[in-house]
């Protein structure tokens, strides 16, 4: 995705009043949600995030990393999708990816259960609307508007 695709994209997920946007990791256990993506680079901070649906009733789960001094989201156990976002180093755009856990370990029932319906619905709508506004390139790599433009300019899709 180049930054235009990535705008739209954002701007699709935030149609709906559900959807915010979480840095990859707070200094406090209360992640902020963003209103917008810093510039992306090499910095992990700049280009991991956590996309939450809040209408879907799991609790968010974070956790406090000795090593970093930084509160961390427990994507397994929490309702979110990791957004590692492309970004371009010299002329080369490295992919960036969508990924979720469709199950989390409920404490209850001490077995793995699936996240609710809602969860995944909401993930499938993120890959639909990747599916029906971006070109189909390998496997799993889907290339943007401004990605193909930044092909045609010269730069090379990694």
């Amino acid at each position: 995705m180049s930054r235009e695709d990535e705008d739209e994209f954002i701007s699709f997920l935030q149609s709906t009043d559900s959807t915010i946007i979480l840095p990859s990791r707070s200094s406090t256990s209360g992640f902020a949600p963003l209103d917008m993506l810093p510039e992306a680079s090499q910095d992990e901070a700049t280009r991991k995030f956590w996309l939450q649906n809040t209408s879907i009733t799991l609790p968010l789960v974070t956790e406090f990393d000795e090593e970093t001094g930084y509160y961390l989201i427990n994507g397994f156990q929490s309702p979110v999708v990791e957004f590692l976002r492309s970004f371009t180093i010299s002329k080369m755009m490295l992919p960036g990816r969508l990924e979720a856990d469709m199950t989390y370990f409920d404490d209850d029932r001490q077995d793995l259960v699936s996240k609710p319906v809602e969860f995944r619905s909401w993930f499938d709508s993120m890959e639909h609307w990747i599916r029906k506004n971006y070109r189909h390139l390998t496997l799993l790599t889907y290339v943007g508007p401004g990605a193909d433009k930044f092909q045609e300019e010269g730069g090379l899709l990694h």
